[in-house]
């Protein structure tokens, strides 16, 4: 596979993207698509279950929800009536740095919207009625989570590789933190949890950036919240000293999920883009990978089984997750450590690297050809520091990776003897 040929002039870059920041803190990146009748903003606020303490865990989560449950002015149902009546949509979420939202319309209802999004921020009623529907839907799918063996192979890797950092905790929480939640929870936590300081958006679509500027002015310029929370430093995680594993057994399923892994490279640093590189090599490129190939294909020990680098800010996770039949589970789990051991000592051949290489690369126009994606690439190089000209410079900085760059990252992070490994399903 030759890497593909396309001019990057075509992709997003600082001729075309307006960076701004208003006087009260928000930074907005805008970007036209004169073609597109519709609008489309993602965005962040600083302050996730990061602030929560560990007996709150889930409370950011269910405070997002909270939010779309009504305003002082607008009920459950008047308002996402407005947004339906617009023919929009508009979501906000926690994680455990930020708090998202996102939202799309016409080109004509961007300030409506808006409007409506500064509503729910700083005016939301937290109605009783809503907080209980949205209590027993949470507990409900907690229940339904404490039942699926990809979700408990996930959390246990979580809580063994993170240990006490903040990261181990699950954003849902459990049923017992959930079952604790109170609206003046949830009145205290809106006091500090947002605010203008380090709000970012990216609005993209039928609407010239100065537009788009003036419009964010308008709705958020005047936001001040003089109780919003700094956020926390993030601690790093050490390395595992050796090999940490454990099974969850949930009887009467008659598929084991399996991760197998290790922290991951600082997202967009120094060794990011050649782990990347390797990554799709050893678990992603054609039908998975190296891993794929051996595994699956040839030993027929795996229903499905890729690798996966995590992003973001703080520590995450390189994984190897899979689904394998409970009684191939440890003939699984050595093949694959078989094959990080290749991984780490063998340097990726030149057609393996050219093909992957060539696949990332030619993967970039796709990224950004809908309004939404290049909406995320903004907020990710708003999250990142990145260039505005980034995807214009990505297809030379991969091109410059060479099997051996490879190597020394998949051995800075992959050490065969050091891992963490979980596995849900049948007792072993």
């Amino acid at each position: 596979m030759s890497t593909p040929a396309f001019s990057t002039r075509n992709l997003p870059g600082s001729d075309d993207i307006l960076r701004a920041v208003l006087s009260n803190g928000p930074t907005l990146l805008a970007r036209e698509n004169p073609a597109s009748p519709a609008v489309i903003f993602r965005g962040y606020i600083p302050g996730g279950s990061i602030l929560m303490e560990p007996d709150q865990a889930g409370l950011a989560a269910f405070y997002a929800g909270m939010l779309m449950a009504g305003t002082k002015r607008l009920a459950f149902k008047d308002l996402h009536d407005k947004i339906e009546s617009l023919g929009a949509s508009l979501s906000i979420a926690a994680g455990s740095l930020t708090t998202s939202f996102s939202g799309q319309c016409l080109r004509e209802d961007l300030p409506t919207l808006l409007n409506l999004l500064r509503e729910i921020f700083t005016e939301p009623a937290f109605p009783e009625k809503q907080f209980k529907r949205i209590k027993a839907q949470t507990l409900t799918i907690l229940d339904l989570q404490s039942q699926d063996t990809g979700y408990m192979a996930s959390q246990a890797f979580d809580t063994l590789l993170y240990g006490n950092h903040p990261f181990a905790l699950p954003e849902m929480g459990f049923s017992q933190t959930v079952e604790a939640f109170s609206i003046p929870d949830l009145q205290a936590l809106h006091q500090r949890m947002l605010g203008p300081k380090g709000m970012v958006i990216a609005v993209v679509g039928g609407i010239a950036p100065e537009a788009a500027l003036s419009e964010l002015e308008k709705t958020f310029g005047d936001w001040q919240n003089p109780d919003q929370a700094e956020m926390p430093s993030i601690d790093d995680v050490p390395m595992p000293a050796q090999t940490l594993r454990e099974h969850l057994p949930l009887e009467e399923k008659a598929q084991t999920d399996l991760m197998i892994g290790t922290l991951a490279p600082e997202t967009m640093g120094p060794d990011y883009h050649a782990s990347t590189l390797g990554d799709n090599i050893l678990g992603r490129f054609g039908m998975a990978g190296r891993l794929g190939e051996v595994v699956r294909e040839q030993a027929g020990l795996a229903y499905g089984i890729y690798s996966s680098i995590g992003t973001g800010l703080g520590p995450s996770a390189w994984r190897v997750i899979a689904g394998v039949n409970p009684d191939n589970l440890e003939k699984a789990i050595d093949l694959i450590l078989a094959e990080l051991r290749r991984f780490v000592n063998e340097p990726v051949s030149a057609s393996e690297l050219e093909d992957s290489r060539a696949q990332i690369i030619g993967r970039l126009p796709l990224s950004v050809e809908s309004n939404s994606g290049v909406a995320q690439t903004l907020l990710s190089i708003q999250r990142y520091g990145l260039s505005l000209d980034y995807l214009r410079e990505l297809p030379g900085l991969l091109q410059a990776i060479s099997p051996e760059d490879i190597l020394h990252s998949a051995q800075r992070y992959w050490h065969p003897d050091a891992l963490v490994i979980t596995s849900s399903g049948r007792a072993i």
